[in-house]
Parts: structure tokens; sequence; C-alpha cells
């Protein structure tokens, strides 16, 4: 008969330090039809979370033994370093700044002026037009140099503070572009890449981490070929739809529709203690 682990509520004690963070907890499981006590340590061990309340767990230990085979197993999560914690722990580092800006691209496909040197055909803007009206009209574009921005923040954080609840949270942010301010940029120019960060030792109770986010500026006085179209908030897509009309021997190029899109979820990253 396989052993069956219950949860003892009768048995359960935590701890606080005097800044309100959880230092320890002790889970008393009842653990039946076992048939000594090793057989009840490894049905707690495998039946008890890894983590409580952001405390690891420690280790299982016999607390009394009911009958022949039942028993009190007690569950105990700390911290790693088992002493509870310190003033200069309880407060994670500010972080530091890196500041990327290096050489990239965009695809355009209308120009910002354009002049015709020779022909007769107006191409109304656009770049790379194939003369051709109608269905058979394709615009090319071209790209062109333009910014891009990184920044990344590296911080001291306690380990037991990377909880796995934590970094749900952390992988729900990436993709997502600030809802509100965010270290001197505005609403819509961050995007948040991810965050990394690896354990120096099994004992170690800070690790440093780093958060990597793109910026895209935004844009005010936006012209999508001779088409005002005001601004656009920095991961928008902005895109037009073109017809082509023919007078005569002259075939044109004209802009019907601009679209300005958003294509990024907006979220706050206050939740990313930053």
């Amino acid at each position: 008969m396989a052993p069956k682990v219950e949860l003892s509520y009768e048995g359960q004690h935590k701890s606080i330090d005097r800044y309100g963070v959880f230092t320890g907890a002790e889970i008393q499981y009842l653990v039946f039809d076992v048939e000594d006590e090793d057989a009840a340590l490894k049905a707690v061990l495998d039946a008890a979370p890894q983590e409580y309340e952001t405390l690891p767990l420690d280790s299982i230990e016999i607390d009394t033994k009911e009958e022949d085979n039942i028993y009190r197993i007690n569950a105990i999560y700390k911290q790693e370093d088992g002493t509870g914690s310190s003033s200069d722990d309880d407060d994670d580092d500010d972080a530091t700044t890196s500041f990327d800006c290096g050489g990239g691209t965009k695809h355009l496909n209308y120009s910002i002026s354009q002049k015709k040197a020779y022909g007769n055909k107006e191409a109304g803007g656009a770049i790379g037009w194939n003369g051709k009206c109608g269905d058979d009209c394709e615009i090319s574009g071209v790209d062109v140099p333009t910014a891009q921005l990184r920044e990344t923040y590296t911080k001291s954080m306690r380990v037991s503070s990377l909880s796995t609840s934590y970094k749900r949270k952390v992988a729900a942010l990436v993709g997502k572009v600030n809802s509100g301010t965010f270290k001197g940029w505005n609403a819509g120019e961050v995007m948040f890449l991810g965050m990394s960060y690896s354990t120096p030792a099994k004992k170690a109770r800070r690790v440093t981490v780093t958060f990597n986010f793109a910026i895209q500026p935004n844009e005010t006085g936006v012209k999508i070929g001779d088409k005002s179209v005001g601004s656009k908030k920095g991961f928008e897509y902005i895109w037009a739809i073109s017809k082509t009309t023919a007078s005569g021997a002259a075939p044109k190029v004209e802009i019907e529709g601009v679209y300005v899109d958003q294509v990024c979820e907006y979220a706050s990253f206050s939740g990313l203690g930053l």
C-alpha cells in the first residue's frame, strides 16, 4: 500500500523578522501506511513543495511516531544562510544602468521628399514603384539607417526574492511596452526584452540580475508621402494603402489610406522592482 501524506494544520509555525520578511516556516505532515521512519521521511520529501513563501526547503525531520505505521513529519523552510534577515539584505540594491545606441535599419516605402528627375510618371513619394497600375502595382521600398537604442539595468537581488511567482510575473512582461513613464522615457517608448541571472554558488544569498530593454522614441509630425498623420508611439506600426491612377500617358501613385496600429500590449513595469 502506498504511503498517504496529509497536512497537519495543528503543527504549522511561521516566523518573520522586524521588516515583515519571512525567515522560517515549519509545516507538519501526517504520514500513514509506512513501514519505518525512512519511508515516512521519503514520502514527505516527495510531497512537500520545494518553496514556501519564497523560502527554500531546508530539511525534513521526524516529529513523533503516533503508531506503528503513522508518523508526524516536519518540513523545515528557512533562508539559505539560516541566520534570518539583516538590514543589509532586506532591501535590494539600486540598479546600475548601461545604455547602447547602435546602428540599425528601418524599411521605408515612401520618401520624405521626392523629386522627379526624368520621365512623366508621378511616383507620389513611393520608393521603388514598378510604374504599373492596379493589381500589378508594387512598391519595394528601401532600408535606411536608423538608431537602435538599448538599456540594461543590473541589480543585486536576494536569491529568496527570485521566486517562481516573481519569474512568472517577469515572463508575462516580456514583449510588453511601458504604459507609463519609465526611467525617464515616455509611455510607449520602452519594450521589456527579458531578465537573466546565474547563481554563483549553492549557498549564495544574493545574485546579480540583468534586465534588458529596447527603446524606440515616440514621433510627432509624422508624414507618409504627402500625408500628415500626426504622432505615433515608438512601438506602434504605421503603414499605408496606395492606389494608382492613369491619366493619359502619365500614371500616378496616390496614398489612399494611412493606418497606425498598436501591435504590442502595454503594461506597468513597476513589478520588476527597478
